[in-house]
């Protein structure tokens, strides 16, 4: 078993081809997995059944697509301020299905979303151009939709934008400073109790890494004791390889669209390579 996971950020919007648009790169990366025989699943499917029927996922060619923060690019078409309107990777799902009837019928994307709707406003207003364009109104809709899932991101991110007097010797920035259950519990268990509660789908029982790496705490110690009882199967973080069956349920790699590969030609040696 060698299933990659794909990612991508829709805010990744620096210029209108696939090496600087993540959205311009999906469009063109479906195709070219698509072209490759690659089916592409669910992530919580596919995890559900790694952990209970392994067996069905070998001999199989199996992807999963996933994108990271949860801005409305996800979901909504919108008018970017300098490279136009941008068809959001929703809508670049439901265009490929359009183009090819009956293909891929589990064509599906995990959007791993900040889930503090406070600090997503402030994160809109300090990072992006403050209209608005970080909220959770279309969750459900994208749910209902069947293409997409909405899984946590964590609750702020730990994003360096954001000030947090709770936890005021916590280094933000970065995830793996996130290492004692207290911190913990403020970035995972209250996330996760207001998407189940928001936007309950299979999906919120995956938890994506902000930023990648991670404390060994979260790992090794508090994912495993606390996971069922937040109703979390797995993580994801970034590390540039295949899931196997050897791979950790709590630090499921991922490769990162610009990072990893930047047009679909190196996508199809990456993904050569994975499988």
């Amino acid at each position: 078993m060698r299933i990659p996971i794909l990612t991508y950020h829709s805010m990744h919007i620096s210029g209108d081809d696939v090496r600087t648009n993540d959205h311009r790169a999906l469009a063109a990366d479906l195709e070219a997995i698509h072209a490759q025989g690659f089916e592409i699943r669910p992530l919580a499917e596919l995890v559900t059944a790694w952990l209970e029927r392994p067996a069905g996922l070998e001999g199989r060619k199996l992807i999963a697509l996933t994108c990271d923060d949860g801005s409305d690019f996800d979901f909504h078409d919108i008018e970017h301020p300098q490279w136009g309107m941008q068809r959001s990777l929703l809508n670049i799902l439901r265009d490929f299905r359009s183009r090819h009837p009956g293909a891929q019928p589990g064509l599906f994307m995990t959007s791993f979303v900040v889930v503090s709707p406070e600090d997503r406003a402030e994160l809109d207003r300090l990072c992006m151009v403050g209209r608005g364009w970080w909220r959770d109104d279309w969750w459900r809709e994208a749910i209902a939709s069947g293409l997409m899932g909405i899984g946590s991101h964590s609750w702020d991110h730990n994003h360096e934008a954001l000030t947090n007097t709770r936890f005021p010797g916590i280094a933000r920035g970065v995830f793996t400073t996130i290492d004692t259950e207290e911190a913990a519990d403020y970035q995972i268990a209250q996330a996760s109790r207001f998407l189940w509660a928001r936007a309950p789908n299979p999906a919120a029982r995956l938890f994506a890494y902000p930023y990648g790496p991670h404390s060994d705490y979260l790992a090794n110690e508090y994912f495993p004791r606390h996971g069922a009882e937040l109703a979390i199967d797995a993580c994801v973080g970034d590390d540039a390889q295949p899931w196997t069956e050897g791979s950790s349920r709590w630090r499921l790699p991922r490769f990162v669209h610009a990072r990893d590969w930047h047009d679909p030609d190196e996508l199809v040696r990456l993904l050569a390579d994975a499988s």
